[in-house]
This record gives structure tokens, sequence and C-alpha cells, in this order.
């Protein structure tokens, strides 16, 4: 009789052991270490050869300028803080969004006005983000300047890019430079990739 309540124990806690690990497993990062799934791109006719994304309340849920107390560092444990301790973040979806991109062979670049350039490339590298981006124009000015470089330095005309920023007046000036302009009014994820080639190809195809 022991040894069957004994056997019954072991039996039990090998289960709730597996149980754990199947479910550490599913709360884990759910991006990390695997590739995205891409299959949605093959819907659109028309894809961008390079995507341009703003950074403040784009891709992270900051001013970098104003709601952080510089500088950014990066502590002991791995996490990303600012000068008090308080850790940072990127939105959830991120990084999922910039290798969906680059999977697919699309250019990617940053178009950002702050006025703390320095504190922004922290921000990509210490969540090492610098290795998607193929361009990158970060400081102060209208954003037709920004535009006009990553033009040059891509070979890419405005026609074929699509960009990403959460401010109106953005959207409007580089509207006007017949560059496909999604409107963020919430966090970058998947869905609003999604949202923003449908955008594109429906423009594309109109033309």
């Amino acid at each position: 009789m022991l040894s069957y309540i004994r056997f019954s124990l072991i039996l039990n806690l090998s289960l709730v052991n597996l149980l754990d690990l199947v479910m550490a497993k599913q709360t884990r990062g759910s991006f990390e270490g695997t590739l995205p799934d891409t299959g949605f791109l093959k819907q659109f006719r028309h894809l961008p050869k390079l995507v341009v994304f703003d950074l403040d309340y784009t891709l992270w849920p900051y001013w970098v300028d104003t709601h952080i107390d510089l500088p950014i560092k990066k502590a002991s444990d791995g996490t990303v803080v600012d000068r008090r301790g308080v850790k940072l973040k990127i939105f959830a979806e991120t990084k999922k969004v910039l290798e969906t991109l680059k999977e697919n062979k699309i250019l990617i670049a940053a178009a950002s006005r702050t006025q703390e350039p320095p504190a922004a490339r922290d921000m990509l590298k210490y969540f090492d983000l610098d290795k998607y981006f193929d361009f990158k124009e970060i400081y102060p000015g209208e954003k037709t300047t920004h535009f006009q470089r990553i033009k040059k330095d891509s070979n890419v005309q405005y026609e074929d890019m699509l960009f990403f920023d959460d401010e109106k007046r953005n959207i409007v000036t580089i509207s006007k430079i017949n560059v496909v302009c999604f409107y963020l009014r919430g966090d970058m994820t998947m869905r609003i990739l999604q949202e923003g080639l449908a955008l594109f190809d429906q423009k594309r195809s109109n033309q």
C-alpha cells in the first residue's frame, strides 16, 4: 500500500513538472527563437520596397526627449533602464514586425525628429533593434529632409515606400511627396503592419 502511494505521488509530481514546463514555454516571449508567420504577405499584389518607421510612440511608448530621465543604460540583469533605474520597454510586437519585414527582404528605415538623437539610438541599441534597420535618420527638423536622405541612400523611390507615424502633421507632410502613410494611433502590432501593407497595396493598385 505504501509503495502504491509513493508511486502515485511521484507520478503526480512528474505530471505537475511537465505541465509547468509546457506553461513556461508558452508564456516565454512568444517570438524568441521562432520566425514570424509571413504567409499573409502573399495576399498583396504590391509590397513596398522600403518601410519607414517613426520611433517615439511608434516602436516604443515614450518621447525619449521628454518622458525618460536620461541617460539610458542596460542594467546588469539585462533590462533597459533610465538614470533612476526605471525599467523601459518597447511595444510587445515591435521586434516581430521588424523581423517579418526583414525575412521578406523589405528594407527598413527610421525617421525620427527627436531632440535627443543619442537617446533614440540607445533605445535601438539596447533593445537589439539596430540589426533590423538599413537606414537611420534621427535628428530634429522637417521629416521631408529625413526622407530625401533615405531616398538618396536607398535608391528607392517615394512611391515604393510605406511610412508609419503617430503624428498627423508628419502624415500630412510626407503624403505630399507620394509616400503611402499610415497614421498610427496605438501600439505597433502585426495587425497594424497588415493594415499598412493593405493600404499600400490598395493605393498602388489604383494607380
